[in-house]
């Protein structure tokens, strides 16, 4: 079994502006290996600055918010579907 966790992917010489470059990634660990990282996958933009990271963080923030709401939502009516049966 896999579990994924947020990471930060920092580069101080981006090969395509030769300007330090920042993102967000996810990185893939294997349950039984702990110390076995698989390939991260980035979920951010490419960031040339710390304010630009920070948006995209702050994104990340509202559309978790988001999945958390409806996720909410639909428990609770589950749950009160439940209750009224």
């Amino acid at each position: 079994m896999e579990t994924s966790s947020l990471d930060l992917v920092y580069l101080d010489k981006d090969p395509s502006t030769q300007q330090p470059s920042a993102c967000v990634c996810v990185k893939s660990r294997t349950r039984r290996d702990y110390a076995v990282v698989k390939a991260d996958r980035l979920i951010t933009d490419q960031c040339l600055s710390f304010i630009e990271l920070d948006a995209e963080i702050r994104r990340l923030h509202a559309e978790l918010e988001e999945v958390r709401a409806r996720a909410k939502k639909k428990f609770y009516k589950a749950h009160a579907a439940a209750v009224g049966a």
